[in-house]
């Protein structure tokens, strides 16, 4: 049997989702998941329709809030003791850089799915290690580093995953 992980973080999407509905209710926020276009293929032999992604998508989630921009995209891990940066393509960290240099907010959240956990990774930290990998260095971040180094977002404030407050009080870099 073929395992696939196609779907691994859709009940973490579905919770970013609550949230920034209720961001926007709040009218604290409006922060949309970015839809990825596909193209539908049929096989008239097997009789079987499948899709596949038209392009690379950038990243999860655009919006605005306090009247700057945000991307960000949401990554989940089932791993305990690490995050694998192979789950981080090139094209991601570049557009998530150059969104930072052009004065938008930019970064991951992470969810430790075992752990029922999810870490704010700024564009800067992930950058780093991303760099290091690259460079032959670890090809994953231990869990041990957001415990240490970044924020746990928490349910607060009648905000199912109240990330913004952790990006405009600590200034994300």
């Amino acid at each position: 049997m073929r395992t696939t992980y196609a779907n691994r973080g859709m009940a973490f999407e579905r919770l970013i989702e609550i949230t920034n509905e209720q961001y926007i209710h709040k009218n604290r926020a409006v922060i949309q998941k970015v839809p990825t276009p596909w193209k539908v293929f049929y096989d008239k032999r097997t009789k079987r329709s499948r899709a596949i992604p038209k392009e690379k998508s950038t990243v999860d989630y655009i919006g605005i809030a306090n009247g700057r921009a945000i991307a960000f995209d949401a990554k989940s891990t089932r791993e305990t003791t690490r995050f694998p940066l192979a789950n981080i393509e090139d094209h991601q960290v570049k557009f998530l850089k150059q969104w930072k240099q052009n004065g938008g907010i930019s970064f991951i959240l992470v969810e430790f799915a075992k752990k029922q956990e999810v870490y704010l990774l700024s564009i800067n930290q992930l950058e780093k290690w991303f760099l290091a990998a690259k460079n032959g260095g670890r090809k994953s971040i231990p869990y041990e580093y957001f415990l240490t180094n970044c924020d746990l977002v928490k349910s607060k404030n009648g905000i199912l995953l109240d990330y913004l407050p952790l990006i405009f009080e600590r200034k994300v870099k």
